[in-house]
């Protein structure tokens, strides 16, 4: 018998992906694919070279890391990658970055299964 919490884990990324997401294209220069995401955000308090805490809140995508795959190869985020949704007849761009010293993607589960990516609002274009 499998791991248990494993499968259910499984379980409830692919519930995610199939009752609770959108399509999305995923982009690193000219390699894309599309697939589905559900949008998440994450809160961070950055420390400027002053000393002031800034409060940023980061568009979360998370995706299932399986599904993640660019020119045959499965990858994983980059800063600088982009993230492309249509929403309301627009065309709204979001870039994988990193908030102070905090990565810019975790894994959401302890078997990988799902990735949250953090990313910024970067443009809109109408459709």
């Amino acid at each position: 018998m499998g791991n248990l919490l494993e499968a259910a884990s499984q379980w409830l990324s692919d519930q995610l992906d199939e009752h609770a997401s959108n399509e999305v294209l995923y982009c690193r220069g000219s390699l894309t694919v599309e697939l589905v995401a559900v949008h998440g955000r994450t809160a961070f308090e950055l420390t400027d070279s002053s000393g002031m805490i800034l409060s940023v809140e980061s568009r979360d995508f998370l995706i299932s890391s399986a599904l993640l795959v660019l020119d045959a190869v499965r990858i994983l985020p980059e800063v600088g990658d982009r993230i492309i949704e249509t929403r309301q007849n627009q065309v709204h761009a979001y870039e994988v970055m990193r908030f102070g010293s905090e990565q810019h993607y975790r894994f959401c589960d302890p078997y990988g299964q799902k990735l949250r990516i953090h990313t910024k609002h970067v443009g809109v274009v109408d459709n």
